[in-house]
């Protein structure tokens, strides 16, 4: 009759699983956010939080963890014990782009639970009002024919405006010379001289500059339209191929319940199915993004692959990160 106890131990210890993840969330959840507050990024965040905490009837508390490129916060999430009291809202570029750049203190996949995602968004591709090229065409006629003389101004090496720019210099057979910043702001600035020709910036980051006529927008990242901007044509257009942009997720550490994470991916759902926060996603520059924990790892895994091959092909000079690790 031992077998029998021993089934009954391993069917009690289910049990008290199951009870357990039931009885979550018995007390407030922690939301680490690995990005500065008051961006568009923490924004979005925020407003999942928010909605959240009506859905599960206990206040998500988010708080900004930045520093290291977003690998602190990520760490400190990584370490966390998985009982569904310490989430994290992360980027796609966290876990597609930073492995490929250098050595991190977690593996990026496999060291998180991935819930589900809950918004995207796409970059635009600005210049100067008076940049002497009207459209990507344009562009990329200009670049082809004054090799490493036209420039890109990116957030900083590695970052997901970065690699959109080196994806479409390598798409359109274009040298192009890349120029990092410490963010997006002063960046923006030198398109805006006319001190670098061009950059990509998200949508919903760019907006403002574009309707104000500080910038001009030649082509979208998407494989469409952008809703905010409906006369600027995809990049893919002039540039076959062409897509570029990025997505945020709710995540958690590794071993986290299977029931918990049910439970959040059909919260996350049903806060996406609603018109409100679907407008307020709309006003930051993003779209919903709905789908479950698997369609995060295939879109993790795809564009794993998919970055490492676009900076695989960059010289050294433009990742010194990535090249000091393989030396």
């Amino acid at each position: 009759m031992q077998w029998i106890s021993l089934a009954a131990a391993v069917g009690l210890c289910v049990a008290q699983g199951a009870a357990s993840a039931q009885a979550w969330p018995a007390k407030p959840v922690k939301m680490i956010i690995p990005l500065a507050a008051g961006g568009a990024t923490d924004k979005a965040a925020r407003l999942v939080a928010q909605r959240l905490s009506v859905a599960l009837g206990q206040q998500v508390v988010a708080e900004n963890v930045t520093g290291a490129s977003g690998s602190i916060a990520l760490q400190r999430l990584a370490q966390a014990e998985p009982d569904g009291y310490t989430l994290g809202a992360t980027a796609n570029s966290l876990h597609t782009i930073a492995p490929h750049m250098g050595k991190l203190p977690y593996d990026a996949f496999s060291a998180f639970s991935f819930v589900g995602t809950y918004a995207a968004f796409d970059y635009v591709l600005i210049t100067a009002p008076d940049a002497p090229y009207k459209n990507v065409a344009e562009l990329v006629e200009r670049a082809r024919k004054n090799p490493g003389t036209v420039s890109y101004g990116s957030s900083g090496v590695g970052t997901g405006n970065h690699l959109a720019a080196a994806l479409f210099g390598q798409l359109a057979q274009a040298d192009l010379n890349g120029i990092p910043y410490r963010g997006g702001s002063p960046a923006i600035l030198d398109v805006m001289a006319g001190r670098t020709d061009f950059m990509f910036d998200v949508v919903g980051g760019a907006i403002a500059q574009i309707e104000g006529g500080k910038v001009k927008a030649l082509g979208v990242s998407g494989v469409k339209r952008h809703a905010l901007l409906p006369g600027v044509p995809p990049i893919a257009d002039s540039v076959p191929g062409y897509e570029s942009g990025g997505w945020f997720a709710l995540i958690g550490p590794a071993r986290l319940p299977p029931a918990i994470v049910q439970r959040l991916n059909t919260e996350l759902n049903r806060i996406q199915a609603s018109a409100e926060f679907r407008e307020q996603l709309a006003a930051l520059g993003y779209e919903p993004l709905p789908g479950t924990p698997a369609d995060v790892e295939k879109r993790l895994k795809a564009e794993t692959l998919k970055w490492g091959e676009v900076i695989g092909k960059l010289p050294c000079t433009a990742v010194p990160e990535r090249c000091a690790t393989t030396q």
